[in-house]
């Protein structure tokens, strides 16, 4: 036993490893690409004209947050076709049954409730910080739409989940495995609001890939969440709220059909395993943890 541990251990910090640099591609490809407008935004700050640098940061971002995502994807899915790695096992792109596929977004609407009603609880001065940090997310635009609906699911998923999960999945428990993407997920949005709901998406969305065995529901699951933060940007704001209360409503009523509707998906998620294969361990994963690093 104690001749395992040095080989154990070693798996881990190279997991670990693997990890560490999976999220240094991801943000040094987005500091890479926004480098020319981070320069000129320095620039205008140097020269005193700090709201040309404002305006210049919110209205190219989203033009850049959609280059360094497409590139960063483009650089994923190369690495692996050039070494010639299966992407159901690299990054867990595996075909899953229709129940279990739509299992992450019938309960995403849900989440998107929870942590909405969670965030107007916030104190005021929380919720004003958080809304300057997404103010250029606020303005719905083809540009915006396409960088945060469908290009970040697919860029995020495939590095926390279908990459850093993967890893740490191999050679840890899985909860541990989960609640460490999940913060790493967390860190890299970077205001602490983002970091709290972003952590709890990230656990949900771990669990559900270890238990379907594939990154595939929770992108989609994550295509529907940012939907509706782009659906709910584009309500106008109004004295009486009345088109807000009315979009709430419909949300609710999604948020209660959608797990209706999927139940046989939703209720897999939490199926005990037959006995004799390990009831406490969610992952129908296959190449997940089959050892504890710190057993004695």
């Amino acid at each position: 036993m104690n001749e395992k541990k040095p080989d154990r251990v070693g798996q881990v910090f190279a997991a670990l490893g693997k990890s560490v640099c999976y999220v240094a591609l991801f943000l040094g490809m987005q500091v890479a690409v926004m480098l020319p407008l981070i320069v000129n935004a320095i620039t205008k700050m140097v020269s005193g004209d700090m709201d040309g640098a404002y305006d210049l940061l919110n209205a190219d971002a989203m033009l850049y947050t959609l280059l360094s995502g497409l590139l960063t994807i483009a650089v994923v899915l190369a690495f692996y076709l050039i070494r010639r790695k299966k992407l159901s096992e690299a990054l867990w792109l595996r075909p899953v049954s229709t129940p279990a596929l739509f299992s992450g977004a019938a309960v995403a609407p849900g989440l998107y409730l929870i942590i909405a009603f969670a965030l107007a609880l916030l104190p005021e001065a929380w919720q004003e910080s958080y809304g300057e940090a997404s103010a250029n997310l606020g303005e719905v635009s083809a540009v915006g739409l396409i960088a945060v609906v469908v290009v970040a699911p697919v860029l995020e998923e495939f590095i926390f989940r279908g990459l850093v999960l993967n890893r740490l999945s191999r050679v840890m428990p899985w909860w541990l495995a989960v609640v460490l993407s999940a913060a790493v997920f967390g860190a890299c949005h970077g205001h602490p609001v983002w970091f709290c709901y972003a952590f709890v998406l990230g656990s949900v969305f771990g669990f559900i890939v270890l238990r379907t065995g594939s990154i595939v529901p929770t992108i989609l699951a994550h295509v529907v969440f940012n939907g509706i933060g782009q659906v709910f940007s584009a309500v106008p704001e109004t004295e009486e709220g009345t088109e807000l209360l009315i979009a709430i409503g419909v949300l609710l009523a999604v948020a209660i059909v959608a797990p209706i509707l999927d139940r046989k998906g939703i209720a897999a998620l939490f199926r005990s395993k037959p006995k004799g294969e390990g009831g406490d361990e969610p992952p129908a994963a296959r190449n997940t943890y089959d050892y504890d690093p710190w057993e004695k």
